[in-house]
């Protein structure tokens, strides 16, 4: 168990060290960039809201489930960095080779199935993670361009991402998470019309 959480510790470091190149590549300073595990803190705590909402719809979902695939979802790029999506496009067995390293970490077999839960998209909470996940690089990237970075591609992007995983799902779930991202929409739209006026 000790040697487990010492393990934890040594992916954290590593995490919080990691740029997402994504930044880097669009002329984010690296001081500035966002690191991978920056990021997922702000998936787990989106996919916290994300879940918690859902659940008073009286939706079957794990919330604890959530949460562990959100602060797990990109623990293996502790082992292999933050790979570009243009290198992700490239290879067709992409999931699977993320799967292989993450299992590579040592966790038990069940944060193993959790995993590939969410890279897989085999459940409901895996498919909030992954909403989550993009909605957190759309807002970052909102961030950014209202620093005068050059992101509105991935803006629009990952917005179109957003909702068309959030149409896959149910349409209870599916109108609560609209509900919840519109006021993300408006604010990033307005911020960028205010720095485009300056």
């Amino acid at each position: 168990m000790a040697s487990q959480i010492i393990k934890v510790l040594n992916i954290v470091d590593s995490l919080l060290n990691i740029p997402r190149i994504g930044w880097i590549q669009r002329g984010v300073p690296r001081a500035l960039a966002e690191s991978v595990g920056e990021h997922t803190l702000l998936v787990s705590y989106i996919t916290l809201i994300l879940c918690n909402e859902i659940r008073r719809t009286g939706a079957n979902v794990d919330a604890s489930k959530c949460l562990s695939m959100a602060l797990l979802h990109d623990a293996h790029e502790a082992l292999i960095g933050n790979v570009g999506n243009s290198v992700r496009s490239m290879l067709t067995d992409w999931r699977d080779l993320e799967v292989r390293v993450f299992e590579d970490l040592g966790f038990n077999e069940e944060l193993n199935n959790y995993f590939r839960e969410y890279r897989y998209g085999l459940s409901i909470e895996g498919k909030l993670v992954s909403i989550a996940d993009k909605l957190a690089t759309y807002m970052r990237a909102c961030k950014y361009a209202m620093a005068g970075y050059s992101t509105e591609e991935l803006i629009n992007n990952y917005k179109e991402l957003v909702t068309r995983l959030t149409d896959d799902l149910p349409s209870d779930v599916r109108e609560v998470i609209k509900e919840l991202i519109a006021p993300i929409s408006t604010w990033c739209v307005s911020k960028q019309s205010n720095n485009d006026k300056e």
